[in-house]
């Protein structure tokens, strides 16, 4: 611990969680001369943002109702948003990033695509949605057996793991690795005033929560001080199905199912071995909430013969994956609509609620901290502290380890 007689640095920002949230601001806020420390107990990117399919989504997804909700048009944007910076021409610079799909598609299962077909059509969506000729389905689709309808979304999808890496990069000598069990933090009604390291003190004028689940237990602290009482997390349970392959199907598309959600939402990843694993959401992960593994990959593989009865899975492997998807406390378990910021005296409370609205996180950040100057050069960090360093995607260990 920190000898108290020990210098203490000052600091613009402390900022808690190094996945896309924490990453992102930091390197906004670096852009804007603000110093910043990101403070990581894990791996970068090492919770939600490497347990998530990558999906960077205009919204669409949840207008299967056949309108378009709030929720919907709050990031319609969003896409092109990604794109610029993918271009590196927008927010930051993400050219290092490596795209997996430039669009996603959405298919019916049989007859269901009748009752979206004029809501598809409408002028509403024009140049969001592009119904496809059998020629261009993907090539999972593309079979004769298939009776359904595919249309493209103005969507993209990214592999995380480049995300995090391009987003660590100009700023890994900040990011460290914070042991929560060597590291004190001292708090008072106003917001945190000093962090306590092993080797060093810092002391933030303004920290920002960017933790996901781990904002939990730093709201706990500061509303022991009275401070952001009125803010509270809860989580969104999902249990992800993987299944490795070795069939030639790169698939990122969302199923239409009876709901005015998707079915399923299935996204590709390579294992580097030849290998695929489609990585499994939409409805059959919500509902996998309540199974055990045996009884979720039981579930796979009949949705799996249901869908694609003319794809072959019998020498698949399966595994699954439970993931808590944080954000503020909504009534009723509520999703929120954007992403969420809010200050509190010298406190900043973030959730981007979904890896597609972190541009909108950012936006709301800047907002709140407008009137705010730099004032501290970015501190020189002793090398031997230890650096967060990224983390890799689930499924390498899962199955490098068990299906190896």
């Amino acid at each position: 611990m920190t000898d108290a007689s020990e210098a203490i640095i000052p600091l613009d920002i402390a900022i808690f969680g190094g996945g896309i949230a924490g990453l992102w601001l930091a390197n906004l806020l670096r852009q804007r001369g603000f110093s910043c420390v990101v403070l990581e107990a894990g791996t970068l990117g090492g919770g939600q943002t490497l347990l998530s399919q990558g999906i960077l989504h205009g919204g669409l997804k949840y207008a299967l109702g056949g309108t378009l909700s709030s929720e919907s048009e709050a990031i319609a944007g969003m896409p092109d948003r990604w794109r610029a910076s993918l271009a590196g021409k927008g927010d930051l610079d993400l050219t290092g990033v490596r795209v997996l799909s430039p669009t996603q598609h959405l298919w019916s299962a049989g007859s269901l695509a009748s009752r979206f077909t004029t809501f598809f059509a409408s002028r509403m969506l024009r140049g969001r949605i592009e119904k496809l000729k059998f020629d261009a389905y993907p090539s999972a689709l593309h079979d004769k057996a298939f009776r359904g309808s595919v249309y493209r979304l103005d969507d993209l999808v990214v592999d995380t793991e480049s995300l995090v890496e391009t987003l660590a990069t100009p700023i890994q000598t900040c990011c460290l690795h914070a042991d929560l069990a060597q590291t004190r933090l001292h708090w008072s009604p106003t917001g945190l005033e000093r962090i306590d390291l092993p080797e060093v003190s810092l002391a933030p004028r303004y920290t920002i929560l960017a933790a996901g689940n781990g904002n939990a237990a730093l709201l706990n602290e500061a509303h022991a001080q009275h401070l952001a009482t009125d803010i509270e997390a809860q989580n969104r349970p999902l249990h992800m199905p993987m299944v490795r392959h070795r069939m030639p199907h790169r698939l990122y598309a969302h199923c239409i199912g009876a709901s005015n959600k998707p079915r399923l939402t299935v996204t590709t990843h390579d294992l580097g071995d030849g290998s695929l694993v489609w990585y499994l959401g939409g409805d059959l992960a919500e509902r996998g909430v309540a199974q055990s593994e045996p009884e979720l990959i039981a579930s796979t593989r009949e949705e799996l013969r249901d869908l694609f009865p003319w794809l072959d899975f019998s020498t698949a492997d399966f595994a699954t994956l439970r993931v808590d998807r944080a954000e503020p406390r909504q009534s009723g378990l509520l999703k929120p609509d954007n992403a969420y910021a809010a200050m509190r005296q010298r406190l900043l409370v973030t959730w981007p609620t979904k890896l597609t609205l972190t541009p909108d996180l950012g936006d709301r950040v800047l907002a709140l901290l407008d009137q705010v100057q730099p004032r501290h050069p970015q501190p020189t960090l002793p090398e031997t502290l230890p650096r967060a360093q990224p983390g890799r995607s689930a499924w390498h260990p899962i199955f490098e380890t068990h299906h190896a």
